[in-house]
């Protein structure tokens, strides 16, 4: 009987979806021979390509084959079971369950740490996760799942994992307004998708990257982009999709106000719109959409019937903005002269906006609480003498003349501190990182000129002594000229940047150590501590910068300390690079001028260096010597 059933559902909803589907025809035959066969890897992978197949089209048939297939699934092995499960979640997702989705996500996470999957696979997971923190308005936990994905994508030949990860970020910094470093990374997204033959990813990257252009007022550029995956979708039968570029395109016609263009595809999208489930995320999006253009147009009945809609309907998770649906929805209740309705709804927006919102916010209401306040007093003013009333309407003006202004005030001041505040903090690490970029290049002519020039000039010197009747004094002279040679040398090398591609900063600190040229004069001990953490991870630019600090210090100590035993600790935490250097010599620096009063060229690179890492340089001294300390802090992921 149950067979019997499933082969009825199949049958339906392959004669919905397209008869001549060849992918739906080769899905259905394997799920017949797996049938046929009664082989449960057999039934898992053929429900798990179904539930694929549909993953972009019906969300609830997406949710029933995986169901199907996780009951078949071997859960010793990672495919198809984590397959089936990350499917899952997705619809969930998709149809506004955004709670379960997640759920099922962090099930993925830790199913997939303990059969041992690769780090593609949990950096999708993560990227999804991100996805229904951006949803649910949650940036910064979004943010922290996109830079764990990453990090765990770094170095991985996943092109559709990256254009996964790439797009949502754009999406992320397109609902933050800095439509430029979307535009980036959707720029990003659509060079990785094109490596792959991931159409889906294809369509999300190319409808983003559209949507962005749209948004700077590229129009041109926008439809270039989304009209050839209008066209793709609707040849594959995708209808969320096709409504998803209808939406965009609808939105960039109502911005640049082609009414004749916003007609026609209205009508389009109304009929794809039938074929969407009203949970789903491309349908609350069109819906979003249309209660704006009806705002427009002055339809304001129509536009907040759509809006009750979105409130109350399954697709409530999957809004974009609820601050802006119960700010149109205040608009058009003010527009409708429908006053108490309009004061309640901006209320509303009030209590779920940002502070800096708020303020603009609250500026609104209290202008339409004066408006309101008038219009309840117009009988008691009529009865009032006209210098009465001359004195009233006076009073309320002024009244909401210094609110607006007061607000307005309140707001160009907090922008302008926190604007001022992030310029001068980046200006500080661009001058800093500009003098150490100077400084890096004089080292590496210095070092080129060392090495080809002075260098070989001695070779050539000393070749053509040994030419000479050989003497004590002209022997003596030959060694003395291959000793400054080799000296000049080890300077040249010292000089040229360190190179992290094939080793760790651990190592090269180890090495530099062993090979230092006084280690038989002062005794040096090297020692690492690995407290959490990957030395691999450390970024590259942060390895280079300590190592160079590491070099300057010892520097310091050899030439000005006189020490005759120098401890280096190198130690590598959660969320901090630590190194210690610890000398018995005297003391050439106090601890006030560690904190940047002291001279020397060498000490104002040190900060320089701690600054442009955003690290901390300390430095503790007395009778028996000195310690310096240099934390650098490391964002989560990165080691």
């Amino acid at each position: 009987m149950k067979f019997l059933l499933l082969i009825c559902f199949l049958f339906q909803t392959a004669v919905a979806v397209c008869a001549s589907d060849s992918e739906l025809a080769l899905y259905r035959a394997e799920l017949s021979r797996a049938l046929s066969s009664n082989n449960a890897d057999s039934l898992a992978t053929a429900y798990a390509h179904y539930g694929e197949y549909y993953a972009y089209r019906d969300a609830d048939s997406t949710r029933y084959y995986c169901g199907l297939g996780l009951k078949y699934a071997d859960r010793s092995r990672s495919e198809p079971y984590l397959f089936l499960l990350s499917n899952l979640a997705n619809a969930y997702i998709s149809s506004g369950d955004l709670g379960k989705g997640r759920r099922l996500l962090w099930d993925v996470l830790d199913e997939a740490d303990r059969l041992g999957c690769d780090s593609c696979f949990r950096a999708t997971a993560f990227t999804s996760i991100g996805v229904t923190y951006r949803l649910q308005e949650k940036p910064d936990s979004a943010l922290w799942c996109y830079n764990r994905a990453l990090g765990l994508l770094q170095n991985q030949d996943a092109y559709g994992e990256e254009a996964h990860l790439l797009t949502s970020i754009a999406v992320l910094y397109a609902n933050m307004s800095r439509l430029k470093e979307a535009m980036s990374y959707a720029e990003r997204a659509m060079r990785v998708v094109d490596r792959c033959d991931e159409i889906d990813m294809a369509f999300y990257a190319y409808t983003t990257a559209g949507s962005i252009l749209a948004l700077q007022g590229h129009n041109d550029k926008a439809a270039g982009l989304i009209h050839p995956v209008l066209s793709k979708a609707r040849q594959q039968k995708k209808p969320g999709m096709e409504l998803k570029c209808l939406t965009f395109l609808l939105g960039m016609f109502q911005r640049s106000g082609q009414r004749d263009s916003l007609d026609y595809y209205m009508k389009q999208a109304d009929k794809v719109f039938l074929r969407v489930p009203a949970e789903s995320t491309e349908a609350v999006g069109y819906m979003e959409m249309l209660y704006k253009i009806l705002a427009d147009l002055g339809r304001y009945r129509e536009s907040l019937s759509i809006q009750q809609k979105l409130l109350m309907g399954p697709g409530r998770n999957q809004l974009g903005g609820v601050n802006q649906l119960y700010l149109y929805m205040a608009h058009n209740h003010q527009a409708l002269h429908e006053y108490d309705q309009a004061a309640r709804y901006y209320e509303l927006t009030y209590e779920v906006s940002d502070s800096l919102h708020a303020a603009d916010i609250d500026a609104q209401l209290s202008e339409l609480t004066v408006k309101y306040e008038t219009q309840e007093k117009e009988l008691e003013i009529a009865r009032l003498s006209e210098q009465h009333l001359k004195q009233r309407a006076q009073v309320m003006q002024w009244i909401a003349v210094a609110s607006g202004l007061f607000f307005l005030l309140l707001t160009l001041v907090l922008w302008y501190v926190f604007h001022w505040r992030r310029v001068r903090r980046e200006e500080e690490l661009k001058l800093a990182r500009s003098y150490i970029d100077g400084m890096e290049n004089e080292r590496a002519r210095l070092a080129k000129d060392l090495h080809d020039g002075v260098c070989n000039d001695l070779l050539g010197i000393g070749m053509q002594m040994q030419c000479l009747p050989a003497t004590e004094v002209t022997a003596q002279m030959v060694d003395w000229v291959e000793q400054v040679r080799m000296e000049v040398r080890n300077i040249s090398h010292e000089l040229m940047p360190p190179k992290f591609k094939c080793t760790t900063l651990d190592e090269m600190l180890e090495e530099y150590v062993e090979r230092h040229p006084l280690r038989g004069q002062v005794s040096i001990c090297f020692r690492k501590q690995n407290r959490g953490g990957s030395w691999a991870g450390i970024p590259e630019q942060v390895a280079y910068e300590v190592y160079r600090v590491m070099q300057e210090l010892l520097s310091n100590i050899v030439r000005h300390a006189h020490a005759t035993r120098i401890e280096i600790v190198l130690s590598l935490e959660a969320s901090q690079l630590v190194l210690s250097m610890t000398d018995d010599g005297d003391v050439f620096l106090n601890p006030v001028a560690a904190d940047g009063n002291g001279n020397g060229i060498g000490l104002d690179t040190i900060r320089e260096r701690a600054k442009a890492l955003g690290g901390l340089l300390h430095v503790e001294a007395d009778e028996s010597g000195q310690t310096f300390c240099l934390r650098v802090p490391l964002s989560d992921g990165k080691a």
